[in-house]
């Protein structure tokens, strides 16, 4: 009964009814539907706050991490009000992701929720080609339009960009999820067992990747290159990856449009820079719990288009970690499991690892040109991994190591040992280190691309 209410919580958060049906505005649908499903599963999500759950499962770790940095964030400025207010906010959206992780506990019911996820941003991406195309109407589903300007201020064009229902009615919100939506649709359409069934999959696959083209959104390009460079690494290795990446060049150098002008000398590439540079002015007045969650654009009256620095700047360097961490991890291990040499023998197990893997990176550089730190979609997909790694721990080959007391004697090997044999990672000196390191590195990537 949890794993069906939390199958619905999802539907109803990509598909908002009372956007569809206006008569249904006044029911809080998804309200109280999570709380239902949390009252029905709360021992599951009170098992994973425990120390030693911790310890086994750093990603969930790192957001739980973000939770304490969000509260920080506004106490360390003495804002009393605004820490129960930011910090209840995102407690719901952490509250969302230890159901997910609670509740999908086998590979049965990953594979399951993988398939109905699919399925999901189907629909949504069909209800965004209904509209668009003048088939149904639907003001919530409105397309959006851009003007275009050229160097002299003068307007060139309008262009109307793809968008669809609830956090999606964003072409660049959307985009990312038809990332997610094209990976899976290769996972699915490559799954063998399912025979002829398979081939069904082509329909989302060629919608979806129609749909990302009227998004007209650079990152989501970006995004889908990510992803696709991600699975190859997986399946053939580094050099066999490199050369197939080469035959993406001339589709890359055939885009036209707004996709194709990925500049930072003009447009909003320019102002995004300059976004940054204010933001970084904010990230060095408070760089070690940051400003406050939601303080970015009441300080510069515009978010930072750049979820990972929109963190560093309003949670401080400690908040920041975290998000790169979760992203890190999320990333590293699954894509590590999945690869050829992986501990783990089941290879349906290892594909999904890889599949997963292309999904989170593709989200990671899409979220380089969007703000959704705070969002549940990130979480939904960050979660997915951290259920991963917890079912990898469970595999006949795996074999999870564990920080012990005479290993913790040693610093400086532990923070060069990157644990290169492991099944999955444990929260230890060595994962702090990497995280760590990660982050400076990002944030000296970004103060670079603000001096170009």
């Amino acid at each position: 009964m949890g794993f069906l209410l939390f199958l619905l919580v999802n539907a109803t958060l990509f598909v908002r009814p009372a956007e569809v049906v206006p008569e249904l505005m006044e029911l809080p649908i998804y309200n109280v539907l999570i709380l239902g499903c949390f009252a029905y599963s709360y021992p599951v999500v009170l098992r994973q706050l425990s120390g030693e759950s911790l310890v086994e499962n750093p990603i969930t770790a790192c957001v739980v991490g973000l939770l304490g940095s969000v509260v920080l964030s506004h106490l360390s400025h003495l804002h009393l009000s605004d820490t129960l207010t930011f910090g209840f906010l995102f407690a719901k959206v952490v509250m969302y992701y230890l159901l997910l992780v609670g509740l999908v506990d086998s590979t049965d019911r990953l594979r399951r929720f993988l398939y109905w996820l699919g399925w999901m941003i189907f629909v949504l991406t069909a209800l965004a080609l209904l509209q668009y195309h003048g088939m149904i109407n639907v003001p919530a589903l409105q397309s959006y339009a851009e003007e275009q300007y050229g160097e002299d201020g003068v307007e060139l064009t309008e262009i109307v960009r793809l968008c669809s229902t609830g956090i999606y009615n964003n072409p660049n919100s959307l985009s990312r999820i038809l990332v997610t939506g094209l990976i899976l649709s290769l996972y699915w359409l490559s799954d063998r067992r399912s025979g002829l069934l398979r081939w069904i999959w082509t329909a989302p696959l060629v919608l979806e990747g129609y749909a990302l083209t009227l998004t007209q959104s650079r990152g989501g390009f970006m995004g889908l290159m990510a992803s696709l460079l991600c699975l190859l690494y997986a399946r053939f290795g580094a050099k066999k990856a490199f050369f197939l990446s080469i035959l993406a060049v001339p589709v890359a150098l055939a885009l036209k449009g707004r996709q194709a002008d990925i500049s930072l000398s003009g447009g909003t590439g320019h102002q995004r820079l300059e976004i940054w540079a204010e933001g970084w002015r904010l990230f060095r007045g408070s760089p070690i719990f940051g400003i406050g969650m939601d303080q970015f654009v009441e300080e510069i009256h515009y978010v930072a288009h750049n979820s990972f620095f929109h963190c560093f700047a309003e949670l401080g360097f400690v908040g920041g970690s975290f998000y790169v961490g979760m992203f890190y991890l999320a990333i590293r291990w699954p894509l590590k499991l999945g690869c050829a040499g992986s501990p783990i023998r089941d290879p349906e197990f290892r594909r999904v690892g890889r599949y997963l893997a292309a999904i989170i990176a593709g989200e990671a550089v899409g979220q380089l040109s969007i703000t959704r730190s705070y969002e549940v979609p990130t979480y939904l997909l960050i979660g997915l991994a951290a259920v991963y790694l917890r079912l990898a721990a469970s595999q006949p080959s795996a074999s999870i190591p564990r920080l012990s007391y005479s290993r913790m004697t040693r610093l400086m090997t532990i923070l060069l040992d990157l644990q290169p044999s492991a099944s999955g990672p444990r929260l230890g000196f060595s994962l702090v280190a990497q995280v760590s390191s990660v982050s400076l590195a990002l944030l000296l990537f970004l103060y670079m691309l603000m001096k170009l």
